[in-house]
């Protein structure tokens, strides 16, 4: 399917937030999927998976999160400790505006179907993704790819926040998710904490275990890749969205 890319700047609270858009190429309103970036910021790989959710036929944003920090903010993947820099800049209630803002700049965009509107993330994205199914009204489902910080690292100290302690309630959308075995930051035991929560609040809540990939499975562009995890991922990934953006 051909596709259209485009760039619009959104205001929230006073600053503009540059926003990458991917759609179909053609006429008639699309479902939306908010691509919220890992912790490098809004990257060629971004990007691209942007554009392949408008190949299977949404209007893919990619809203820059880290605007805060400067226009068009790239962290090479080698890069780890910029990259949490320009994040620790960021409040949960700066993100949920982001969302909020990228939510109503899509409900607003002709091309899309405003009633059906879902978020994927990745790395810090997937956290955002996590944070947004609880706290942005306006969404209809939730992909969380490996999300850091919905409970603490293992090294962390007893008083580190518990972000699915102060959430897990609110959560008001279908959430998929993909984690792998060996992700140093997440273990698998958070992964069934996560799920185990959710599930018994009565969420719907589905999770995948990928054995031997680790944190990053699924950037193409990055050591971590792992292809059988990420090809295996992303067409769960377009039969969750299918299912709660179209059906």
């Amino acid at each position: 399917m051909a596709t259209v890319s485009e760039s619009a700047d959104v205001k929230v609270g006073g600053d503009d937030m540059q926003v990458f858009t991917f759609r179909p190429d053609g006429g008639g309103k699309s479902p939306a999927v908010i691509v919220i970036q890992e912790i490098f910021g809004v990257n060629d790989h971004i990007k691209d998976v942007a554009a392949r959710f408008a190949a299977e036929g949404y209007v893919a944003a990619a809203p820059d999160l880290f605007h805060r920090s400067g226009r068009g903010v790239v962290v090479p993947f080698d890069q780890m400790q910029e990259g949490m820099g320009h994040r620790g800049k960021l409040t949960n209630d700066d993100i949920v505006a982001d969302v909020s803002a990228t939510v109503a700049y899509l409900k607003a965009n002709p091309n899309v179907d405003a009633d059906n509107i879902g978020i994927v993330g990745f790395c810090f994205g997937g956290m955002v993704a996590y944070l947004a199914a609880a706290k942005v009204s306006g969404l209809s489902g939730a992909a969380v790819f490996y999300g850091g910080g919905i409970l603490p690292r293992p090294d962390a100290g007893s008083d580190a926040p518990r972000l699915l302690d102060a959430t897990a309630d609110a959560v008001a959308v279908p959430i998929i998710s993909f984690w792998g075995d060996q992700d140093g930051g997440i273990p698998v035991s958070n992964v069934e904490e996560i799920t185990s929560t959710l599930k018994a609040k009565g969420k719907d809540f589905e999770s995948t275990v990928y054995p031997g990939a680790g944190h990053g499975f699924f950037c193409d562009a990055r050591g971590s890749y792992n292809e059988a995890a990420a090809k295996d991922a992303w067409p769960k990934t377009l039969a969750f969205f299918a299912k709660h953006l179209r059906g």
